[in-house]
């Protein structure tokens, strides 16, 4: 299907010059008031082309100019589509296509009217005679469901740019077919009993008619006069009667206005899951209809934002391209994450992170850590609703720290806007800042001791210092006494399990001030390394299970955590993790 792949907006309400890679299927995420709603509004209006109102243009203190334009990119046109538009409009569109793509751009002055520009030969071509209409074709009125709007509107009245109009749309056409044939006789002798063209009209028609006529003659002797009873007809019954009729509890039915905005949303919904079924068996091409949705989340319950989210995609993939601001992780599935869009504003002006998935082809060369990292990365939704991430390998980390980070800070991550992300290897730690980095995500690590000989110069640190010398040389030491074993000068597993020589390092007066010093190198690439050798030599865990940790839960839940010796080493780290 074709689809608008890029938008390019430049003075449009918050967008002061944004670039949006879009998808059939593409979720806005970022906090209130970044410009996911507006992101949305351009996407409309260069379709749709209404003229802007002063309150549309970008202003802040430092810029407030003349116009607004956005540049729209569409994919997927290719010969067969073009042959369904018609003579009139392929002939009109297909001379601006290059290699299956169209770019169009809409632009509007102050004051002015916008305008349509369609790009060809390197250069803009202004509204070419019957590209508007074609354009229309490829892409009708779009339906636009707000946020806190009431849904009254959208959901009362059968026009083409509601959800109910669309609906009725879906089904109409085989409804006539079917019936058309036995109804419309009836509706054609209504026509000939009341209008004033009818050859078998009531009597008390006829009989109105002769009394006036015969008044009207007084005064204009060739004028005649009848009574002229409008009566739709079949096609208009079906047009413009689609309403939506609310029944509960044996009512006589109720208008949707008489409901607030959990049930309108509730119906909004519904007509978009049965869209979707509907669509879900039709195979045959048709234009692509923009459904644009703020938070089809609100006023749901869990299971129905998932019924919701699963509709949407059917949609995606049946004609319409979905594009919807969240700010429910339900709304995203692993798959989705990575081409989500994280929106935030900077300098009063909307800007849009690079999506994860392409941070990944750019920073990861290797197409099978590419599949490994996103498999990770895209498993933990709640990076794409964070304003920092926290990087963590092992179960201990995963089980025990959110609740020992709300045990010292009184806080939950969540509450400090800290996503915490366990990988399925301290290898992709560092590979993983890379890619967060891409997106301009802050993002910070935990780790063993046993990283820093492996993954120093994987964040640009010097292992042949000083500090590292003398971890070396404390090794070499070690394996003499027959405490541990060196394979390259590094440390080999010891009872399989890489973690003992580095907690026996750590346990080493001689290494004190080394590791300290390594700790504080480490932190300053915002990678935290227990100076202990792990998280389990801190809390004094004799073990990794379930049990050994759900018993630490209850031992400390008995006590001031302020009381535990380790308490001032995890004070210093949520501290630095909230700074």
């Amino acid at each position: 299907m074709h689809y608008i792949s890029s938008v390019e907006i430049e003075n449009f309400r918050s967008c002061q010059n944004v670039i949006v890679e879009l998808s059939p299927f593409t979720p806005l995420v970022g906090y209130n008031n970044a410009g996911k709603s507006n992101i949305i509004l351009a996407v409309q209006w260069l379709i749709k082309g209404k003229s802007l109102e002063n309150k549309d243009f970008f202003n802040d203190s430092d810029c407030s100019p003349d116009s607004a334009e956005v540049i729209g990119t569409i994919e997927g046109i290719t010969e067969g589509l073009l042959n369904t538009l018609g003579d009139v409009h392929k002939s009109k569109i297909e001379k601006f296509i290059d290699n299956s793509q169209l770019k169009i751009k809409r632009s509007q002055s102050k004051n002015n009217k916008s305008e349509l520009w369609v790009w060809n030969d390197s250069k803009w071509n202004k509204n070419p005679t019957g590209i508007d209409n074609a354009i229309k074709v490829l892409f009708p009125e779009p339906i636009r469901i707000g946020a806190m709007d009431n849904a009254t509107e959208d959901v009362s009245k059968s026009k083409t740019s509601t959800t109910i109009g669309k609906l009725l749309s879906e089904f109409i056409s085989p409804i006539k077919d079917e019936h058309e044939t036995k109804l419309k006789p009836h509706f054609d002798e209504i026509q000939k009993s009341l209008s004033a063209q009818g050859d078998s009209r009531l009597s008390e028609l006829n009989k109105f008619d002769t009394s006036i006529n015969e008044k009207i003659k007084d005064f204009f002797p060739d004028m005649s006069l009848k009574i002229d009873i409008k009566t739709p007809s079949f096609d208009e019954i079906f047009k413009d009667g689609g309403t939506i009729r609310v029944y509960e509890n044996g009512n006589e039915g109720r208008d949707c206005s008489a409901y607030g905005h959990g049930a309108q949303r509730a119906i909004q919904m519904a007509l978009i899951r049965h869209l979707a079924d509907i669509k879900s068996s039709d195979s045959d091409p048709s234009p692509t209809t923009l459904l644009l949705i703020d938070e089809p989340e609100l006023y749901l319950h869990p299971f129905a934002i998932e019924q919701t989210r699963e509709a949407l995609k059917t949609l995606s993939k049946k004609g319409y391209q979905v594009l919807f601001s969240t700010h429910s992780p339900q709304m995203i599935t692993a798959k989705d994450a990575q081409n989500t869009l994280l929106i935030r504003k900077e300098s009063h002006s909307t800007k849009v992170r690079k999506r994860l998935g392409k941070a990944i082809q750019e920073t990861v060369p290797d197409s099978n850590s590419q599949e490994e990292l996103l498999f990770s990365l895209t498993h933990s939704s709640q990076i794409l609703f964070s304003e920092i991430v926290v990087l963590a390998e092992g179960k201990t980390e995963q089980r025990l720290f959110p609740f020992l980070f709300e045990k010292v800070s009184k806080k939950t991550l969540g509450q400090k806007n800290i996503a915490f992300i366990q990988l399925d290897g301290v290898g992709n730690t560092a590979k993983s800042m890379k890619i967060l980095h891409a997106m301009d995500l802050p993002a910070k690590a935990i780790v063993d001791l046993d990283y820093i000989l492996l993954y120093a110069k994987h964040h640009g640190l010097d292992d042949k210092c000083a500090d590292f010398e003398s971890v070396n040389s404390i090794f070499q030491r070690l394996e003499i006494e027959g405490k541990v074993s060196l394979k390259s000068g590094s440390p080999k597993k010891f009872d399989n399990n890489s973690e003992k020589p580095f907690s026996l390092l750590a346990q080493e007066l001689e290494a004190k001030n080394a590791i300290e010093n390594i700790h504080n190198l480490f932190k300053s690439k915002n990678v935290w390394v227990w100076k202990q050798g792990t998280i389990e030599n801190i809390l004094e865990l004799s073990d990794k299970n379930v049990k050994t940790h759900s018993q630490f839960k209850t031992n400390m839940n008995n006590k001031d955590i302020e009381d535990f010796p380790f308490y001032d080493e995890l004070r210093e780290l949520v501290e630095w993790l909230s700074a």
